[in-house]
């Protein structure tokens, strides 16, 4: 799976579950600053990043710079998605 592809999943899942009028999704977003409201938006979007890519999300990986923006949530994926395979 591409990086493109994982940041437009992980796009899709964060606008239809946590709408954000008048703010426009971009890749890099800040998603900590300008769109989560609280921490059960950050446990929901690790538990879609577990189902959806089926990656386990440690609980040292919950740190700021993975969660920054789209773009840093799906290098993390993407890597965690290299290191299974390999």
């Amino acid at each position: 799976m591409s990086k493109t592809e994982i940041e437009s999943q992980l796009r899709d899942f964060i606008e239809a579950e946590f709408p954000n009028p008048g703010v426009v999704l971009e890749a890099t977003t800040n998603l900590l600053e300008d769109w989560f409201v609280d921490s059960f938006a950050i446990v929901n979007t690790i538990l879609f990043i577990e189902t959806q890519f089926g990656v386990e999300v440690a609980r040292a990986d919950v740190n700021p710079s993975h969660f920054q923006s789209i773009q840093t949530l799906a290098s993390f994926v993407e890597e965690r998605l290299q290191s299974n395979a390999g």
